[in-house]
C-alpha cells in the first residue's frame, strides 16, 4: 500500500470508536462475572465463563474489527501519525458510559473531551507534517527496546497485584498499554520486513511472534484491569500510554523522527500534554465516579471496585 495519511487518520477514528464500544461491552461482561465476589483475581474458571458471555464476545468482535482498521491505517502511514488518533476512544467511551448510566455528560466532561480531542488533533498535525515516510530496521535496537518495554510492563504488573488498592486498575491497564503499544510497533516492523522480503525470514517470524505475545499477555492484563475498576480508566490509560510507547518506538527505534524539526517537536510535546491533561480530567468526571460518590454519601454499599480507583 502507498502512503495515504488522510485515509489512515480516518480509519484510526473508526478504529477508536470500535475500541471504545468494544471496551464498554467487555467491561460490562467482566463486571457480571465479578458481581457477587470481592476477589478481583482473573482465574482460569472466570476466563472460561467470560468466553461464554455473549456481551463480552460482542465487545471482542468490535475490538477485533477496530484492530483490523488500525492495521490498515498503520500500513498507510507512519506509527507516529496513526497511533495517537486512538485517544479518541476516551471521549467515545465516556459518552457511552453516560448513556449507559442515564446521566447526561457534565460541563466538566465536555471540557475534558474538548481538550483531549483538540490536543490529539494538533498532535497528529505536528507529527504528520514532518514524520519520515520510510522506516529504518535495526533488529538489535528493536530487540533491546522490546525487552525494555516488557520490563516496564512487569513493574506495573507487580503494582497491579500488590500495590495500593486504589492504584491497581490503573496499574493493570498501564501494563497492558505498554504491551499494546509495543505490539503496534512490532506490527509496523513486521509489515516492513514483509515488504522488504529480507533473506532472513527468521526476523519476520520473531517480530510476528512478539506481536502476538504482546497482544495475548496484554489482553489478560486489560481484563484484569476491567475487574478492578471502570472502563473509562482502562480506556483512558491505554489511549495515553499505548500511543506514547508506540510513538517513542517509532521515533527512536524505527527512525520516524529523524526529520522532525524543533517546531514540530515542541508542538507534539505541548499538544500531547494537553491531550493527556484532558484525559486526566475526564477520568475525574466520568459517570462511574459520580455514581460511586453518590453511593458513598448515601450510605449505599456498591461494588467495591466500580468507583474511583485512583
Amino acid at each position: 500500500m502507498t502512503q495515504n495519511i488522510p485515509l489512515a487518520i480516518a480509519l484510526g477514528v473508526l478504529a477508536s470508536l470500535g475500541f471504545a464500544l468494544g471496551a464498554t461491552l467487555q467491561h460490562s461482561g467482566v463486571a457480571r462475572i465479578f458481581r457477587d465476589s470481592d476477589d478481583r483475581n482473573l482465574s482460569m474458571s472466570r476466563v472460561l465463563t467470560m468466553l461464554r458471555t455473549p456481551i463480552w464476545l460482542l465487545g471482542t468482535v468490535l475490538i477485533l474489527l477496530g484492530a483490523g482498521l488500525h492495521l490498515i491505517g498503520v500500513n498507510l502511514a507512519p506509527v507516529t501519525v496513526v497511533q495517537p488518533v486512538g485517544i479518541l476512544a476516551v471521549p467515545f467511551a465516556a459518552l457511552l458510559a453516560a448513556r449507559k448510566n442515564h446521566k447526561a455528560p457534565t460541563r466538566g466532561m465536555w471540557l475534558s473531551i474538548g481538550m483531549a480531542v483538540a490536543g490529539i488533533v494538533a498532535f497528529t498535525f505536528f507529527s504528520s507534517r514532518s514524520a519520515a515516510t520510510d522506516t529504518l530496521l535495526d533488529m538489535r535496537m528493536i530487540l533491546i527496546a522490546s525487552v525494555i518495554v516488557w520490563v516496564g510492563a512487569a513493574v506495573f504488573v507487580i503494582l497491579g497485584a500488590k500495590g495500593p488498592v486504589g492504584f491497581r486498575c490503573l496499574a493493570w491497564a498501564t501494563a497492558g498499554a505498554f504491551l499494546y503499544g509495543l505490539a503496534t510497533a512490532l506490527m509496523k516492523t513486521s509489515l516492513e520486513l514483509f515488504k522488504e522480503g529480507r533473506e532472513t525470514p527468521l526476523m519476520f517470524w520473531l517480530s510476528v511472534a512478539g506481536l502476538f505475545a504482546c497482544y495475548g499477555v496484554g489482553a489478560w492484563f486489560i481484563q484484569q484491569a476491567y475487574a478492578s475498576g471502570p472502563a473509562e480508566i482502562v480506556v483512558g490509560s491505554m489511549t495515553v500510554i499505548d500511543p506514547l510507547i508506540a510513538v517513542a518506538f517509532g521515533i527512536i527505534v524505527l527512525g520516524e523522527g529523524r526529520n522532525i524539526d524543533a517546531v514540530s517537536a515542541t508542538g507534539m510535546v505541548l499538544m500531547g500534554a494537553l491531550a493527556s491533561y484532558g484525559v486526566a480530567l475526564l477520568s475525574k468526571y466520568h459517570p462511574d465516579a459520580a455514581t460511586a460518590y453518590e453511593k458513598k454519601n448515601s450510605g449505599v454499599a456498591g461494588h467495591p471496585k466500580e468507583g474511583i480507583t485512583r
